[in-house]
């Protein structure tokens, strides 16, 4: 088989190739071959990447920056599905299905990215057959996630509340010592609301009665986990 062209590059420990789970397999010699087939993007703050049911024949991975990937539903209204962040891909279901991706994707903040086109990606996966198996593997936590997801769309608001909460990282302390749990909203609470399927105002509603029970409290977009194990019962409860 015909190598693959490498092109005169700079490569750097922090390309976006060697961020990427569905290449970790490779060795890095490999991993830079893979990066000088990535094109570079960059994206403006809510530029839009692609349409819901636009062929791009191409597939994503996230450098820098963050992507909002959105599903537009009967009504209009646009559903917060995931927000890509560095490392991560998006459009490889349309890559390996030869469809058209059924979600739009947007720059949520400044981003860079590293695109490769179908004809590159193909080859590659076709000398390294690993890739597809980190792809599909991807495929399949995301599936995990969005079907944990759908359970708790039947439950309360402040169910699915605490559950996202609790799978946010925790804030380091400054100092060391007893110190109270909190994590940061890494998101507007309007797209949080999106996110997981209820309205602003219905999440504001549902944040305050976990407020007025004593299991968080709000700080701008910090949240103190005052109760972290009512909060673990309360979701445990509904799945």
């Amino acid at each position: 088989m015909q190598e693959l062209p490498i092109r005169d590059i700079t490569v750097h420990d922090d390309n976006c190739v060697r961020r990427v789970p569905i290449f970790s397999g490779l060795s890095k010699q490999q991993q830079d071959v893979v990066a000088t087939l990535a094109r570079p993007r960059v994206l403006a703050a809510g530029e839009l990447i692609h349409r819901a049911g636009e062929h791009t024949g191409t597939m994503f991975v996230v450098h820098s920056g963050s992507i909002k990937v959105h599903r537009l539903l009967p009504s209009g209204r646009k559903q917060l599905l995931r927000v890509a962040k560095p490392g991560e891909t998006f459009g490889e279901y349309a890559f390996l299905t030869g469809t058209a991706p059924p979600e739009e994707a947007e720059a949520h903040e400044k981003a860079r990215l590293c695109v490769f086109v179908h004809d590159d990606l193909a080859a590659l996966i076709e000398r390294y057959p690993d890739i597809a198996h980190r792809m599909l593997r991807t495929l399949g936590q995301r599936l995990a996630h969005t079907e944990h997801r759908l359970t708790l769309n039947t439950q309360s608001v402040e169910v699915r509340i605490a559950d996202y909460v609790l799978q946010q990282p925790l804030l380091r302390q400054p100092k060391p010592g007893p110190a109270p749990m909190q994590v940061r909203l890494p998101l507007t609470k309007k797209d949080i609301a999106s996110l997981l399927g209820t309205t602003p105002e219905s999440f504001s509603r549902a944040l305050g009665r976990l407020r007025a029970k004593g299991l968080v409290d709000i700080d701008d977009d910090v949240v103190t986990l005052l109760d972290p194990d009512e909060l673990e019962s309360l979701v445990a409860g509904a799945v």
